[in-house]
């Protein structure tokens, strides 16, 4: 089944520029020449206490740039998140249900956590994902949203020389605070 193809929404335009991201984080490739597939993660968290959320971190990461990442993934970290996402995600029926559905609003497809199912406004924290190529998103088994809970889980499946390699990835793209820093595992790219 082709992916459905879509105008990039405004909820995954860069939230410095308002606009679709431009250049990959990593090697600074443009994005928006047509040919280039990427993925765009970002991480949100809400402080329920003030009715406020945030966005931790966004970047769009070129699919040649996202292959090094993976390959920085060790064996044992690799077979761990293989096997837990085949265990809790089943990414065909996901893909044929959704896109079987008349709907094509990606927002549709990310009202809970493609792994435990909880509601996504029910989430402290939770990371959401697409799949683009040039100005249009392809729906896929992405976008989707994975929550806090699922990601820590995720987690623990990596070795520490992963988190190593993660976390030099975070640290050198994505400058977060000290006080963000030991709160996220690093990216978690689909």
């Amino acid at each position: 089944m082709l992916p459905v193809r879509i105008p990039i929404p405004k909820s995954f335009y860069s939230i410095e520029t308002d606009e679709p991201h431009a250049t990959c984080l990593a090697c600074d490739a443009s994005l928006l020449d047509g040919s280039t597939e990427y993925l765009i993660e970002r991480g949100m968290r809400r402080y329920k206490a003030y009715d406020v959320q945030e966005t931790v971190f966004e970047y769009a990461l070129c699919m040649d740039c996202h292959a090094t990442m993976r390959k920085s993934f060790s064996d044992t970290s690799m077979r761990r998140c293989q096997a837990y996402l085949s265990e809790h995600i089943d990414l065909a029926e996901r893909t044929g249900r959704l896109l079987g559905t008349e709907s094509h609003d990606p927002s549709d497809w990310m009202q809970q956590c493609i792994v435990h199912g909880t509601p996504r406004a029910e989430l402290e924290e939770y990371q959401v994902m697409a799949h683009c190529q040039g100005d249009e998103m392809l729906l896929t088994h992405l976008p989707l949203v994975m929550g806090g809970p699922a990601m820590d889980e995720l987690a623990q499946c990596l070795s520490d020389e992963t988190i190593n390699e993660l976390g030099g990835f975070r640290d050198e793209h994505l400058g977060l605070p000290p006080e963000l820093k030991r709160d996220l595992q690093g990216p978690v790219v689909a």
